[in-house]
């Protein structure tokens, strides 16, 4: 029997942490794909927070990771085989346990732009960036020069405008609780960085995004047609437009609900989507989305009903309260991510084409539930796997004894791809999409799974 109770399902962007609940910060994918999402930010089915892992601070990039650690390792240059494009079809995952002094092993976001790609690190206090025009030629940018980030910034959002890439940088704290990868203090200032060519960067102004916390500050970041729309996440969330990284509009508190929490937007071709939870009452909370062709003006909110179309409830109590924390996008379609707010808790799944009509995902096809002895707490409110998109494709995957892959272009219809070579393990369940394949770890250990074409 497998025992599999983690809450960690990823997409472009949340995870569960051992302390705290915060919002993780996603960098977003080219407003040109037709759903530019979060590429590789973890969700989870019960209040998010943030996954960055531990990195050593100097002039150079170098991190540590999670205890047990090896020796830091330093950010160098790597190769992979030049991958297919943005919207071929994969048709067999091969995996390749990584060495720990693989840079390819630290990379926890990656997004596809028009001038190549960039790939963040997330480090203690300052976050690794590598950069290639290919796909397959990866080197690493260096810090604390007159056109690049300070040795201190982390990097907490990474988007596409019209005039080159925006960076979103705090300065941030150690660890703050036995969490370890999970716990996260971040400090004002939030800063915006421009850059034409992912190489150098120039800093100006911030967006207003009101009093940022010391902890669970980081912004939430989304690219559409229109520009970018930065939030503060959490509540009251605190929200802000630009359409180039320079110039921002801070939005008044009527643009949103009252009392709606955000915990997830992406860019699609038409706008944006934010996923959350709206107050019904002063007790209870339930799942909604907005939409946006702006950023500025939101419509909605759109329900994410317990109840599926055949009539099966997802949740053990409509009594309970329940919220949505995430968002995976492909190309034809979104699965929101969300989660009974209780004890031991439940895992939501919702899947839409167009980010207004949601249908409850009951058992979280094609994954299925987790399984454990009987009478075990937890049992069967699981998915047993986890979920990464980035915007033009799904993927749910799992390791272990039992191992899958499948692909999906709208979360609803899934095909099963062949896997070979090092399997990961069946804890694994931290997932980042690449353009060629999908990185898979455990958070000791690391697995790149290389895509094959048809």
């Amino acid at each position: 029997m497998r025992t599999r109770l983690h809450l960690a399902v990823v997409l472009s962007v949340i995870a569960l942490a051992g302390c705290g609940t915060t919002t993780s910060p996603v960098p977003v994918a080219s407003p040109a794909s037709p759903l530019a999402s979060a590429t590789s930010t973890p969700v989870v089915a019960s209040p998010p927070s943030q996954p960055p892992a531990t990195m050593v601070p100097s002039n150079e990039p170098s991190m540590a990771a999670p205890s047990p650690a090896p020796p830091p390792v330093l950010a160098t240059a790597f190769t992979l085989p030049v991958p297919p494009t943005a919207d071929a079809a994969w048709a067999a995952i091969q995996w390749r346990k990584l060495a720990p002094s693989e840079s390819l092993g630290l990379i926890h976001s990656v997004l596809r732009w028009r001038g190549g790609f960039i790939a963040v690190e997330w480090g203690a206090s300052s976050s690794p960036v590598w950069t290639s025009r290919d796909g397959a030629h990866w080197g690493p940018l260096r810090f604390n020069t007159a056109t690049t980030f300070r040795p201190d910034a982390f990097i907490v959002g990474v988007a596409e405008v019209r005039t080159g890439l925006v960076a979103l940088t705090m300065l941030a704290g150690p660890n703050d609780c036995s969490g370890g990868l999970d716990c996260r203090i971040y400090k004002a200032p939030l800063v915006a960085w421009t850059s034409p060519d992912g190489e150098t960067w120039t800093p100006h102004q911030s967006p207003d995004l009101g009093p940022l916390t010391q902890q669970g500050g980081a912004p939430i970041v989304a690219a559409g047609p229109a520009g970018l729309v930065v939030t503060s996440g959490g509540y009251p969330s605190y929200s802000a437009t630009s359409v180039d990284g320079i110039h921002w509009q801070a939005l008044p508190a009527r643009a949103l609900p009252t009392g709606f929490t955000i915990r997830g937007i992406v860019g699609t071709a038409t706008g944006f989507t934010a996923v959350g939870s709206l107050p019904i009452d002063a007790d209870h909370v339930r799942a909604v989305t907005l939409q946006s062709v702006d950023g500025a003006t939101w419509t909605g909110p759109y329900p994410l009903h317990l109840v599926s179309d055949s009539g099966v409830i997802l949740a053990s109590s409509s009594g309970e309260s329940w919220g949505a924390n995430g968002l995976v996008a492909a190309r034809n379609g979104f699965i929101a991510v969300g989660g009974i707010n209780a004890t031991p808790g439940e895992t939501l799944w919702w899947q839409s084409a167009n980010g207004r009509d949601w249908r409850a995902l009951p058992n979280w096809p094609p994954l299925g539930p987790t399984s454990c002895n009987p009478g075990g707490e937890g049992c069967g409110t699981q998915p047993n796997g986890t979920l990464v998109g980035d915007g033009h494709r799904m993927l749910a995957l799992r390791g272990g004894a039992d191992p899958g892959v499948w692909a999906s272009t709208n979360g609803l219809v899934w095909s099963r791809l062949p896997v070979t070579g090092d399997i990961p393990s069946e804890e694994a369940m931290n997932a980042v999409m690449m353009p060629g394949g999908v990185l898979l770890s455990d958070r000791t250990t690391t697995w790149f799974g290389e895509a094959g074409g048809k």
